[in-house]
């Protein structure tokens, strides 16, 4: 009996000791590096600020030694909607592929390699973090080589085979300052975009259509064009008075004639 709970007791302590060790390890190991996962540079990112971010492979793909392995052939990851990037400058020997939404906002972006033969790459990005200092974030990276492939997505609350990497939010940096939003799409209008307004005293386009309409039906109705010459509303009548002289003169003759030849 007493020698079976000495067992258990020696088990138990080197359970502890084996945890202790791993500890240890785990301090001594550069930050993000530890157990040969992928990582970004120095651990933490500057929140609300506009920093540059190199995520590194630890080890290519087959093995788990540093810097070895099988040549990675691509590289992905999953933009959540802390992480904001910028901009996604193109290595020396890969194409990037970036993938965005209906809003414009970048989801996904993809590095494959095109001549690079290097097992444990580095990439980089621009990007703005979101968040407070202190809380850790987790990036989600496919990692694929020729015959294999890492899915480093495991986070505390969604385990997974591979752990995806860890993202310590640090003070925001006042010297870099994040870039403005652009402007939404249904922004108004700048002066210059808007058409002048017709002058006060200018008729119009209906007004003048109106008015030829008319001129039209009046034209039509009359017989006469509407811009002939008027006739006086007296002219008529001015004749009158002319017809009466002309033949008083001609009585007046008539007249004359016949008492010259009573005289004769």
């Amino acid at each position: 009996m007493r020698h079976g709970r000495d067992r258990r007791a020696s088990v138990r302590r080197q359970i502890r000791a084996a945890a202790l060790a791993a500890a240890t390890v785990a301090m001594l190991l550069p930050a993000g590096t530890a157990w040969a996962h992928p990582y970004i540079v120095g651990g933490e990112v500057a929140v609300d600020s506009s920093v540059e971010v190199t995520l590194a492979m630890a080890h290519g793909c087959g093995t788990e030694s540093d810097a070895g392995g099988d040549p990675t052939r691509e590289i992905a990851i999953e933009v959540d909607e802390w992480l904001r990037i910028i901009d996604v400058p193109v290595p020396d020997g890969w194409q990037v592929d970036v993938e965005t939404d209906a809003r414009g906002r970048v989801e996904a972006v993809v590095w494959t390699a095109t001549t690079a033969e290097v097992a444990a790459p580095q990439v980089t990005f621009t990007a703005v973090v979101h968040g407070t200092a202190g809380q850790e974030r987790y990036l989600a990276v496919y990692q694929g080589c020729d015959d294999f492939a890492y899915r480093w997505i495991g986070t505390p609350d969604e385990p997974a085979a591979d752990p995806a990497v860890r993202v310590r939010l640090a003070p925001a940096d006042p010297l870099r300052p994040p870039p403005q939003d652009p402007p939404p799409d249904d922004a108004a209008a700048s002066p210059s975009d808007v058409a002048p307004a017709d002058p006060p005293d200018a008729p119009s386009s209906e007004t003048s259509s109106a008015s030829d309409d008319g001129a039209d039906d009046e034209e039509a109705t009359s017989g006469v064009p509407s811009n002939a010459p008027q006739r006086p509303a007296d002219a008529a009548t001015a004749r009158v008075p002319g017809a009466l002289v002309v033949g008083g003169l001609v009585a007046l003759a008539l007249a004359a004639g016949w008492w010259w030849r009573r005289r004769a």
